[in-house]
Protein backbone atom coordinates (compact mmCIF):
# COMPACT_ATOMS: atom_id res chain seq x y z
CA UNK A 1 0.00 0.00 0.00
CA UNK A 2 2.83 2.23 0.64
CA UNK A 3 4.44 1.95 -2.53
CA UNK A 4 1.09 2.53 -4.35
CA UNK A 5 1.26 5.51 -2.16
CA UNK A 6 4.44 6.72 -3.16
CA UNK A 7 4.26 5.69 -7.32
CA UNK A 8 1.10 8.08 -6.58
CA UNK A 9 2.80 10.86 -5.39
CA UNK A 10 5.72 10.72 -7.55
CA UNK A 11 3.08 10.86 -10.92
CA UNK A 12 1.70 14.27 -9.31
CA UNK A 13 5.02 15.66 -9.04
CA UNK A 14 6.04 14.20 -12.50
CA UNK A 15 2.88 15.77 -14.27
CA UNK A 16 2.35 18.64 -12.66
CA UNK A 17 4.95 21.34 -14.37
CA UNK A 18 3.95 19.25 -17.81
CA UNK A 19 0.72 20.66 -17.07
CA UNK A 20 1.80 24.43 -16.13
CA UNK A 21 3.94 24.36 -19.06
CA UNK A 22 1.33 23.38 -21.63
CA UNK A 23 -1.20 26.10 -19.81
CA UNK A 24 1.12 28.54 -20.39
CA UNK A 25 2.00 27.99 -23.80
CA UNK A 26 -1.90 28.60 -24.33
CA UNK A 27 -1.62 32.08 -22.98
CA UNK A 28 -1.40 34.51 -25.51
CA UNK A 29 1.70 36.82 -26.22
CA UNK A 30 1.93 40.40 -24.79
CA UNK A 31 2.13 43.18 -27.74
CA UNK A 32 5.68 43.96 -26.34
CA UNK A 33 6.82 40.18 -26.92
CA UNK A 34 5.39 40.16 -30.66
CA UNK A 35 7.36 43.32 -31.64
CA UNK A 36 10.14 41.59 -30.22
CA UNK A 37 9.38 38.08 -31.91
CA UNK A 38 6.70 38.52 -35.02
CA UNK A 39 6.20 35.05 -35.99
CA UNK A 40 5.98 33.46 -31.97
CA UNK A 41 2.57 31.57 -31.93
CA UNK A 42 -0.45 34.07 -31.38
CA UNK A 43 1.17 37.31 -32.55
CA UNK A 44 -0.58 37.51 -35.80
CA UNK A 45 -4.18 38.04 -33.64
CA UNK A 46 -1.99 40.65 -31.13
CA UNK A 47 -0.74 42.49 -34.24
CA UNK A 48 -4.08 42.69 -36.53
CA UNK A 49 -6.04 44.19 -33.26
CA UNK A 50 -2.92 46.37 -32.76
CA UNK A 51 -2.90 48.09 -36.12
CA UNK A 52 -7.08 47.59 -36.08
CA UNK A 53 -6.80 50.52 -32.66
CA UNK A 54 -3.75 52.84 -34.98
CA UNK A 55 -6.81 53.08 -37.79
CA UNK A 56 -4.06 50.94 -40.28
CA UNK A 57 -5.74 49.06 -43.10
Amino acid sequence: MNKLLAALIAAAFVAAPAFAQEKKADAKPTLEQCKKDPKMKGCDEVLKKEKKAKGGC
